[in-house]
C-alpha cells in the first residue's frame, strides 16, 4: 500500500497551480515569443515618447514607470504581475489621470487613459490573441498621436511605426506552431524560443519587413483615391469639439510695454499667405492687421467694447484694386485672423467688426485656411460720437506737464491735424530716439520716461506714446497690433510671416481721409536702429530666427535649406492637413471633375476603388514564370494540361503527375514520357546540357494537347 508521501510526486503535476501561459497552452492557442513581445514593447515606447511631452507630469511619470516595468518583465519574465496586481495598477492609473485632468474624456485625458491601459495590456499578454488586440489598439494610438502634432516629420515618424506594426502582424501570421509542448509551457521564458540565435531573428525581421512594405505599397493607390474623393468636411476632423487649452506664441488682444520683446525674438511661423496675382507693393510694406486697441491706462492698451464695434457695419470704401488671397494660420488659441490692411469682407466662419478686425467664431486650435479680400488703399466714411469719445480718452493721472507742453508747442504752430502728425514724426526722427530690443527699464509712468528720459524702445513704445500724444492734441487715435512684412519663398510660391515680424502701429482720424495708418517706428533715424545687434546677443532659450548673412556660400545654403523646409511644411499643411471641402473642389476642377457632387464623389470612389482592386488582383494573379528554362517548360506544360481539365494536385511531383495524366489520356502518353525522360535528368540529375534543354523545350512546344471530345 502506497503512502500519501509516496503518491505526492505523481499527483503534484495535477494538483499544482498551472504555470504562466498555461491557459493559452491548454486551449491550443500559440504563445508569442520574446522577439514578438519585445517588438511590441519597443513600438509602444516609441509611440508613447512624444506623447509624454504633451501630458501632465504625474501622468507622464506613471506611464514612464509602467514602460520601465514592461522592460523589466521582458528581461525577467518571472516578474510578470498577476491578475490582481494588474487590477490595482489599472485603478491607480485611472486615479492618476482623473487627479491630473479632473476628467477621463477629451483629447488630453482620453489619450492619457488610452496609453496607460495599453501599457498595462502588454503586461498581461498570454497568447497571440492578446498580441493582436494590442497591435490593433496601437494603430488607433497612432491616429490619436496625430491630433497633437500634424507636422510632416512627425507624420513620417508615425508612418514608420505603422510599418513596424504591419511587420509584426506579418510575423505573427507566419509563425504558427502547431502545438506547444508541456516543456515549452513550463519554460522560464515567454513561449517557445523557436528562434534562439540572432541570425534567425534578423531573418524573420527582414522577411516580415519585406511583406509589410509590399502590402503597404499595394494599399497606397487605394489610400490616395480615398484621400482625394472621400467627401470632405469643412474643417479637419480633429478640430471638431476636441477642445484643449495650450499655450501658443503669438499676438494677443492686449499690449503691455515689453510683451512684444519675446515675439520679435521668435522665429516661429505665424502664417503663410498665398496670392493669385502679383503684389502691388513690396513684401516688406505689407501690414497684417490684427487686434485694434482703444482703451489705455498709460501702461497698456486693450480692445474697445465689442458691442460698440458690432453695432454698425464697417464703413470702408476701397480706393484701389481689391486683392484676393488666402492665409493658412498656425494654431494660436486666439480668434484673431490677420488680414492685409484693410479687409473688405469676412469668411464664412468669422465676422468683420466696425474697426476692421477679422474675428473667428472659434479659437484657432489647429491649422486653419481663410480665403480673404482686402484693399491696400481705402477711406473710412464716418466716425460715430461714441467712437470719437473712446478714441480721445486719456489717463489723466499719467499725463505729465512736459507731455502737455510738447503737444502744446505742436498745436501752436498751426496747420491742423495732419501737420501735428508730421511734427510728431519729425520729433522722433530728429531727437535721439533709438530702436532697440533691450530698452532700459521704465518707471511708474512708462510713456513719460520713454519720451523724455530713455528714448529707447521698439514698436510698442513708439506706437503707444504716439497715440497718447495724438489724443492730447485732440486727434482721435487707436493702436493696431499685427505683423509687418513677409518673406517670399520661391520654392513654394507663397509668403512666409514669422512671429519676429510682429509689429504695432497707430491709426489717427483725419477728416479728409478717415482712419489713417501712421507707423511712428519707421520715423526712427536708420543710424539709431540696432535691431540686428540685439538679435545677435540673444540666448538660445527661444526658437530664434538667426540672421544668417547671405554673403557667404554657407549663409546662402542655410537660407535655401530654410526655405526648402518651409516650402515642404507649407505644401503639407495646404494639401494634407488643411485639405478641406473647398480644396477638394478646387482639385476636382483642376482634374475636370468639378461636376461631381456628393453622390458623384461616392460613386466615383466606389467605382475607382473597385477598378483598383481588380487591377491589383490581376497583377497578383498573373503567373510568374520561373527563371530556369527547364522549370519554365514544366510550368507551361502544367498550365496547358490544366486547361483541358488535367490540373496538377497540390504536392504532386512531376513523375506521379505525368503518369496520372498518361493513364487518363493514353493519346498523350508517348509524348509525355519522352518529355519526362529529358526533364528528370536535367532537373534532378544536375546535368547542364544545353542541347538537352533545347530538345526539352522543343518537345514541350510541339506537343498537341486538346480537350478530349
Amino acid at each position: 500500500m502506497t503512502s500519501k508521501r509516496q503518491q505526492s510526486p505523481q499527483a503534484s503535476p495535477v494538483s499544482r497551480r498551472p504555470p504562466r501561459h498555461a491557459a493559452a497552452v491548454m486551449t491550443g492557442e500559440s504563445v508569442p515569443d520574446r522577439l514578438q513581445i519585445g517588438l511590441l514593447s519597443m513600438l509602444l515606447a516609441l509611440a508613447a515618447l512624444p506623447l509624454l511631452f504633451y501630458m501632465k507630469a504625474p501622468v507622464a511619470g506613471y506611464i514612464a514607470l509602467l514602460l520601465l516595468a514592461r522592460v523589466a518583465v521582458l528581461w525577467r519574465p518571472a516578474l510578470t504581475p498577476g491578475r490582481w496586481p494588474l487590477v490595482a495598477l489599472a485603478l491607480l492609473g485611472v486615479g492618476v489621470v482623473l487627479a491630473a485632468y479632473r476628467e477621463l474624456a477629451g483629447q488630453d485625458a482620453g489619450t492619457a487613459l488610452l496609453l496607460t491601459m495599453m501599457v498595462l495590456k502588454t503586461l498581461e499578454i498570454r497568447g497571440m490573441r492578446d498580441l493582436r488586440v494590442s497591435l490593433l489598439l496601437f494603430g488607433f494610438l497612432l491616429v490619436v498621436a496625430f491630433l497633437f502634432n500634424q507636422s510632416p516629420l512627425f507624420a513620417i515618424y508615425l508612418g514608420v511605426l505603422l510599418l513596424g506594426s504591419f511587420a509584426l502582424l506579418a510575423d505573427l501570421s507566419a509563425v504558427r506552431p502547431a502545438s506547444i509542448t508541456a516543456a515549452t509551457a513550463n519554460a522560464s521564458r515567454y513561449g517557445a524560443r523557436i528562434f534562439a540565435d540572432r541570425q534567425a531573428w534578423f531573418k524573420r525581421l527582414r522577411t516580415a519587413g519585406r511583406r509589410a512594405l509590399v502590402l503597404s505599397a499595394q494599399a497606397v493607390p487605394l489610400a490616395a483615391l480615398l484621400f482625394v474623393l472621400f467627401p470632405r468636411l469643412d474643417s479637419p476632423l480633429w478640430s471638431l469639439g476636441l477642445e484643449r487649452e495650450r499655450a501658443k506664441t503669438g499676438v494677443s488682444d492686449s499690449l503691455e510695454l515689453g510683451n512684444f520683446s519675446e515675439l520679435v525674438r521668435s522665429g516661429a511661423v505665424a502664417f503663410h499667405a498665398y496670392f493669385d496675382q502679383p503684389l502691388p507693393v513690396e513684401p516688406s510694406q505689407l501690414y497684417w492687421r490684427g487686434p485694434v486697441l482703444w482703451q489705455t491706462d498709460g501702461r497698456g492698451w486693450e480692445p474697445g467694447d465689442d458691442a460698440l464695434m458690432d453695432e454698425l457695419p464697417a464703413d470702408i470704401e476701397p480706393l484701389g484694386e481689391r486683392l484676393d488671397y488666402a492665409i493658412v494660420m498656425e494654431p494660436t488659441e486666439q480668434r484673431w485672423i490677420f488680414a492685409l490692411d484693410l479687409p473688405l469682407a469676412a469668411p464664412a466662419d468669422a465676422r468683420l467688426t466696425r474697426d476692421a478686425r477679422l474675428v473667428a467664431k472659434e479659437r484657432l486650435q489647429e491649422l486653419k485656411r481663410f480665403e480673404l479680400r482686402s484693399a491696400l488703399k481705402y477711406r473710412s466714411l464716418a466716425l460715430t460720437p461714441p467712437e470719437r469719445e473712446l478714441a480721445l480718452e486719456v489717463p489723466e493721472r499719467m499725463i505729465t506737464p512736459r507731455m502737455r507742453l510738447l503737444v502744446g508747442e505742436w498745436r501752436e504752430q498751426g496747420g491742423g491735424a495732419r501737420a501735428i502728425v508730421a511734427r510728431a514724426l519729425a520729433h522722433i526722427n530728429q531727437e535721439a530716439f533709438r530702436y532697440t530690443l533691450r530698452p532700459p527699464p521704465l518707471g511708474a509712468n512708462p510713456v513719460d520716461d520713454f519720451l523724455f528720459e530713455t528714448r529707447a524702445g521698439y514698436c510698442e513704445h513708439y506706437a503707444s506714446s504716439f497715440a497718447l500724444l495724438m489724443r492730447l492734441a485732440d486727434i482721435p487715435a487707436r493702436l493696431v497690433v499685427g505683423y509687418l512684412g513677409a518673406e517670399r519663398n520661391p520654392l513654394g510660391g507663397h509668403y512666409l510671416v514669422r512671429q519676429s515680424d510682429a509689429h504695432a502701429w497707430a491709426e489717427v482720424w483725419l477728416e479728409d481721409s478717415g482712419w489713417t495708418r501712421v507707423d511712428p517706428t519707421a520715423a526712427v533715424a536708420p543710424e539709431r536702429v540696432d535691431n540686428d545687434a540685439e538679435l545677435a546677443d540673444l540666448g538660445g532659450a527661444a526658437p530664434l530666427r538667426f540672421r544668417v548673412t547671405r554673403d557667404s556660400a554657407l549663409g546662402r545654403l542655410a537660407h535655401s535649406l530654410r526655405l526648402l523646409v518651409d516650402a515642404g511644411n507649407a505644401a503639407w499643411n495646404n494639401w494634407v492637413v488643411n485639405f478641406s471641402s473647398t480644396r477638394q473642389q478646387r482639385l476636382l476642377e483642376a482634374l475636370g471633375l468639378e461636376h461631381l457632387g456628393t453622390y458623384g464623389l461616392v460613386l466615383g470612389l466606389a467605382s475607382g476603388g473597385a477598378a483598383l482592386m481588380l487591377l491589383l488582383h490581376a497583377l497578383l494573379a498573373r503567373r510568374r514564370w520561373p527563371a530556369d528554362p527547364v522549370e519554365r517548360s514544366y510550368a507551361r506544360l502544367c498550365q496547358r494540361l490544366a486547361r483541358v481539365g488535367l490540373a496538377r494536385e497540390p504536392g504532386e511531383g512531376p513523375r506521379d503527375y505525368l503518369r496520372r495524366v498518361a493513364k487518363a489520356r493514353p493519346d498523350l502518353a508517348q509524348a509525355l514520357y519522352a518529355w519526362l525522360a529529358f526533364y528528370l535528368p536535367l532537373r534532378f540529375g544536375g546535368a547542364k546540357n544545353g542541347q538537352a534543354q533545347q530538345a526539352l523545350i522543343q518537345r514541350e512546344r510541339r506537343m498537341i494537347i486538346r480537350r478530349k471530345v
